[in-house]
């Protein structure tokens, strides 16, 4: 049974985040070492933020199938690790695919997620919320019944064009990573949304992926974690106890 949350999770030390890998076996394939390393190590939370895969729509056969492997993986892990996947913009209606049955998932509208750190609010979610309507036009499209059987009558034209067309994409993406010229600005924007939407304590945490800032700051009196663009920097975020407080440190 999938599984989601109306308590907060408490986010524990050790816990691992990891985001936007843009895995595909055909030409970024970098997550099956990581977490067979993982096999080894002792039970953890492991948050997976979004886009961990390139292209993985759960209706899309051929998208499951070229990517068996790492969700066998992922499967593994889930009978050993607590496993939190967040769905991203790449990677998204999972919920039903089997590797998914001991995985707690959260599709798009279940986020942000919220979580305990360091015994305040946490914040979680890939980074595609409290976009503009576009995004949102763009977000309804992209998972809709009649999208997905077009796309899988014709998955012998437009599945090999997706692929080629992402594939470039990660490739100037590993150029050029994303990064906003004033990250304070960046942040200062993205706390402003979310406070539209909520109503965020002192010292709580946003937590997101998808703009592959791999940074930290605090304004507003919110602590804003940027997660890294695993893809190209290989690196993602381990929960460390310093000073009887928890936080986050790039690995």
């Amino acid at each position: 049974m999938r599984m989601c949350h109306n308590l907060p999770i408490t986010i524990e030390e050790g816990a691992i985040f990891i985001a936007d890998s843009h895995h595909n076996s055909l030409y970024q394939n970098t997550l099956d070492s990581i977490f067979t390393e993982l096999l080894k190590s002792k039970k953890r939370q492991i948050f997976l933020m979004g886009d961990i895969f390139d292209f993985l729509i759960g209706p899309i056969l051929q998208s499951i199938k070229d990517n068996q492997r790492t969700l066998e993986l992922i499967e593994e892990l889930s009978l050993k690790h607590t496993i939190y996947y967040l769905e991203g913009n790449h990677d998204f209606l999972l919920k039903t695919i089997p590797y998914f049955k001991n995985i707690h998932y959260f599709p798009l509208n279940a986020q942000p997620v919220l979580c305990r750190l360091n015994n305040q609010n946490a914040y979680l979610a890939h980074g595609d919320v409290f976009l503009s309507w576009h995004y949102k036009f763009f977000s309804k499209i992209i998972r809709n019944q009649s999208f997905i059987i077009f796309l899988n009558l014709f998955a012998n034209i437009l599945y090999p064009k997706i692929i080629r067309f992402l594939q470039s994409k990660n490739i100037k993406k590993k150029n050029n990573p994303y990064t906003p010229q004033n990250f304070t600005q960046f942040v200062q924007m993205r706390i402003k949304k979310y406070l539209k939407k909520m109503s965020i304590p002192s010292n709580s945490y946003i937590i997101e992926g998808h703009f592959h800032q791999g940074n930290y700051t605090k304004n507003q009196d919110i602590n804003y974690i940027g997660l890294p663009f695993f893809a190209c920097k290989k690196k993602y975020f381990i929960v460390k106890c310093a000073d009887n407080c928890l936080t986050l440190k790039e690995s």
